[in-house]
């Protein structure tokens, strides 16, 4: 009897979770843009010439669930033998959450004519405390912590970005590689991942010397004695003094909160800018201090780093300033990657989530797919049609709903399948005229 009265209970619980759902979409999109699109050619000779199916569309982002190589799980389990597991996963699990709810605060010095030791300029004492015991990475066990609890996140979300890269530009072939503010080493396994017969030439940059000499463990399968798996990877606690120095593939991942001041931050983009040849990847939490934070950076490379020959590859199918920023609903532009475990947590879970913002630049000239919409937010498929949240070439978020009978069954077929962070692969009109609530969805 408690077994069934627990199964109706649950069933009633899903029932109403859906309904708050669809309530909560609603709310959020009551009116739709109508829309007069074509297919990209591109896609329409794949499907029409090759039996493309169209859910495998070229704007899809064929990248989920997410596991890191055998070798590096075995490699880690190794360099963690010494350790208690259990306290390994948990205190990774703590600094997961630490970096995911961390704000930015400057320490820039006060600007003259405003009255110091104000409240607004003390910095809280959670910050003070946080650099000596929870973010820094002074020895081998705290190094340990964020292999353990970090790793499979980043390499997921990093994974997930080369996987995008590669298919918009799939004769890229890097020869060089900076990872600045390297960690573990995720970088270097996700780049190795694509182009790895041709790299020749692996910068990892870090300013803790244990981080260092972890990450190289791990390349050495665990075993200090053993050869690296990786050819030319050379280990720094500083960026290259050359200024000259260039290097195909740029990264920055999760290191910009690291920086002090707004001027060291700002001092760092422009190092960075100035040092990628072919690609430009910078990398921060899918939080509102992170979007924020990657917005501001976008705001200075656009003042300062005009006709150059450099555009904005990715997330944007423009080149205006973020309309989540116009918008202003509290709601940062965020993508969500999907992995699994290497180390199954106290809660039994396999797979996780983690959000995250990010930038693409490139030196390259513009492919056909820059200005595809991109969807910013999970399709929403309905009973004969379906809706998706876009933030369209001409630096808008727009609602769309595709239907069969108005935009032919590629196309619905296309955006049904289309997931959050993929292109649509279509030359899209937009409708502004259109006021009224959506005769589809009713």
């Amino acid at each position: 009897m408690n077994l069934f009265l627990r199964t109706i209970r649950a069933r009633c619980d899903r029932i109403v979770n859906n309904k708050c759902a669809s309530l909560s979409f609603a709310h959020h999109a009551p009116y739709t843009t109508k829309v007069r699109c074509e297919l990209d050619r591109v896609t329409e000779h794949e499907v029409t010439a090759n039996g493309l199916k169209p859910r495998k569309h070229r704007g899809r982002i064929k990248c989920s669930n997410t596991a890191l190589p055998p070798e590096i799980q075995d490699a880690i389990a190794k360099c963690a033998k010494d350790f208690p597991l259990k306290s390994l996963i948990s205190d990774g699990r703590r600094l997961s959450n630490c970096i995911r709810s961390r704000h930015w605060l400057p320490l820039d010095p006060p600007t003259s004519g405003r009255r110091k030791n104000t409240a607004s300029d003390r910095v809280p004492i959670s910050t003070e405390r946080q650099p000596s015991s929870v973010f820094d990475m002074h020895d081998e066990y705290s190094c340990l912590t964020q292999l353990v609890g970090r790793a499979d996140a980043e390499y997921a979300v990093l994974k997930r970005i080369f996987t995008e890269i590669k298919q918009r530009d799939p004769e890229l072939r890097p020869r060089s590689f900076l990872d600045f503010g390297a960690g573990v080493g995720t970088g270097t396994w996700a780049v190795s991942e694509f182009w790895k017969e041709h790299l020749y030439e692996i910068m990892s940059v870090d300013k803790s010397r244990h981080m260092n000499d972890l990450a190289e463990l791990v390349l050495r399968h665990g075993d200090p004695n053993k050869a690296m798996m990786l050819r030319n990877v050379f280990y720094r606690q500083f960026l290259p003094a050359n200024p000259n120095r260039k290097y195909d593939l740029v990264l920055s991942a999760f290191a910009l909160f690291d920086q002090p001041t707004t001027k060291r931050l700002l001092e760092l983009v422009d190092q960075l800018y100035a040092t990628f040849d072919r690609y430009l990847i910078l990398v921060e939490q899918g939080t509102n201090a992170g979007f924020q934070l990657l917005d501001g950076v976008r705001e200075h490379i656009a003042r300062t780093h005009t006709g150059d020959g450099s555009h904005l590859f990715a997330p944007c199918p423009h080149s205006s300033p973020c309309p989540r920023i116009a918008q202003n609903d509290g709601t940062p532009c965020n993508f969500e990657a999907t992995y699994k475990h290497s180390f199954v947590p106290p809660s039994g879970k396999q797979f996780g989530t983690i959000r995250y913002s990010y930038l693409v630049y490139t030196r390259n000239p513009p492919n056909s797919a820059q200005r595809f919409p991109r969807l910013v937010r999970p399709t929403a498929v309905r009973s004969k049609h379906c809706v998706c949240h876009t933030c369209s070439a001409d630096g808008a978020l727009r609602d769309a709903t595709f239907t069969k009978s108005k935009h032919g069954e590629t196309i619905y077929r296309c955006a049904k399948a289309s997931r959050w962070g993929d292109l649509l692969p279509m030359n899209v009109q937009w409708d502004t005229s259109a006021g009224a609530p959506n005769e589809d969805e009713s």
